[in-house]
């Protein structure tokens, strides 16, 4: 009796319990869930990561052409001045290498930085350009727009990455390379180059108080 009862024992810790084998299965699997795992959580946080990154840059864009918009549409009538130069008869300037561009650049005046009572210490006129350097598309102000001769402007980074910066200015039907000249072109058409972002353009009409006539001979 007592052999037939530990025999019985014996059989059920046998059928109850787990072999060596079995065991290193049941790890092997669950390692294979685990790294299956870690391998989707990674591939997901990536995801997200570029798609902010991606998201970023083009707010960063949007940002850009917004406020290089908004600056031409307030441009002011005043005779501007390059690198502190003495006024020039030009309200509007803009061509290949100016203002140390790596490509083209342009520069005028804007008259839509409001100084309420004149409490700051700067002008309500802005003596603006915009350029490309170090693959930078840069936003250079001046606090006056009479700086003195050897002032450096402020700059301001707006995008990075940037491989072409393409400036045309519309008279008549005729897109222009450069511009020189007391009356303002009907529109400019900015292109823009991002490593990313591939090919941008963006087409500003300029107010019409002293827009350049299209039959004019300039």
């Amino acid at each position: 009796m007592a052999a037939n009862t530990m025999a019985c024992n014996q059989v059920r810790c046998r059928v109850g319990g787990f072999t060596f084998i079995e065991m290193l299965l049941a790890v092997a699997i669950f390692a294979m869930v685990g790294l299956a795992s870690v391998a989707v959580l990674s591939s997901v946080t990536t995801g997200d990561r570029l798609s902010q990154q991606a998201a970023e840059r083009l707010q960063q864009l949007q940002f850009a052409l917004m406020l290089l918009e908004r600056d031409l549409m307030q441009i002011s009538s005043r005779h501007i001045r390059v690198q502190g130069e003495a006024p020039r008869k030009e309200r509007l300037v803009g061509g290949r290498f100016l203002l140390e561009s790596e490509a083209d650049a342009i520069a005028f005046t804007q008259h839509g930085w409001r100084n309420p009572g004149m409490i700051l210490l700067r002008s309500e006129l802005q003596a603006l350009g915009y350029r490309l350097q170090e693959e930078q598309l840069q936003r250079l102000y001046t606090l006056y727009p009479d700086a003195v001769t050897g002032t450096e402007p402020r700059v301001q980074v707006l995008l990075e990455g940037i491989t072409e910066l393409e400036i045309r200015y519309l008279v008549g039907e005729r897109w222009e390379e450069r511009w020189a000249d007391a009356l303002w072109p009907a529109a400019v058409r900015v292109r823009i180059g991002h490593a990313e972002l591939g090919e941008i353009e963006r087409v500003i009409l300029l107010p019409d108080g002293n827009v350049q006539p299209a039959e004019s001979n300039r």
